[in-house]
């Protein structure tokens, strides 16, 4: 009878336990909640004193991913090299990281930054599904192919990482009269180990960053409507790494505030968007 009794109360108070931590973790969440929501009208304020609008929903909750440090794959870049030059090709080691790559639709340069360039005939028929092929296999997303009435065009696709686009990494594909002679850009290997070090910014601590930087350079924005995570390429000699960085996205262009120094850089023509 005693242990009976003692059984249940180890059931009693297992049972209060896990319902104090159950309300202790609902009022941690429901204050996280209220200083989110404080700081976004903070940092709305702030934005409607400078002239701007900051729209409901542009501080994102989101948080960063750590940082990447990859590594050259050569097996990566003989892949991409048979893809664009028709199968089988022969290589040859030029030196200070160049590979060059020859085959029967042209020859290639890849080099120990991830820069590469491929020319020749690559493709003479079904260029959009060729580069399409191309986008998905190597980690790129899905191309607005827009060719002119000659069946000419220059188009530009960024890369993607984890789900992430890449923001300053490229690949940029060349057609004339409905051939493919040149694509070029930069190949990311699809494996790398994480990088964490300081906090990085949140997204309201990027919004900061970049109503600072409208202050100093007086940029032209008038709305800043969203917040989105990406990844910002970092290249020195032949080591490549990815930042995590914010993309703010206004009514004139969008900026990218990297998550680990602050920096704020413009980006001209919108990632994911087909520009040219």
């Amino acid at each position: 009878m005693e242990r009976f009794r003692l059984k249940n109360i180890i059931i009693l108070i297992l049972v209060l336990l896990n319902a104090f931590l159950l309300f202790s973790l609902a009022q941690r969440r429901a204050e996280e909640r209220e200083s989110f929501h404080r700081t976004a009208e903070q940092l709305a304020a702030l934005f409607q004193e400078d002239g701007m609008l900051l729209e409901p929903g542009a501080v994102s909750r989101d948080v960063p991913p750590d940082g990447v440090a990859l590594i050259r794959d050569a097996a990566l870049e003989e892949q991409a090299a048979a893809f664009l030059l028709g199968g089988t090709t022969s290589s040859m080691d030029q030196g200070g990281g160049i590979f060059h790559y020859a085959g029967a639709s042209g020859e290639a340069l890849f080099r120990s930054s991830g820069g590469f360039d491929a020319a020749g005939t690559l493709a003479e028929a079904d260029v959009e599904d060729f580069c399409r092929e191309f986008c998905r296999t190597f980690s790129y997303e899905d191309p607005d192919i827009q060719l002119d009435g000659e069946g000419g065009g220059v188009f530009t696709v960024p890369a993607v990482y984890g789900r992430l686009p890449v923001f300053n990494c490229t690949v940029t594909f060349t057609v004339e009269n409905g051939i493919l002679t040149a694509v070029s850009g930069t190949l990311l290997p699809k494996t790398g180990s994480p990088v964490s070090g300081e906090e990085p910014l949140s997204a309201a601590g990027a919004l900061t960053a970049f109503q600072r930087m409208r202050r100093e350079s007086a940029a032209v924005a008038s709305t800043v409507t969203d917040a989105r995570l990406c990844y910002e390429l970092q290249t020195a000699g032949a080591s490549m790494s990815l930042d995590p960085a914010w993309r703010i996205v206004t009514d004139t262009e969008d900026y990218f505030v990297n998550c680990f120094t602050g920096a704020v850089t413009a980006g001209g023509s919108r990632t994911g968007e087909g520009a040219a």
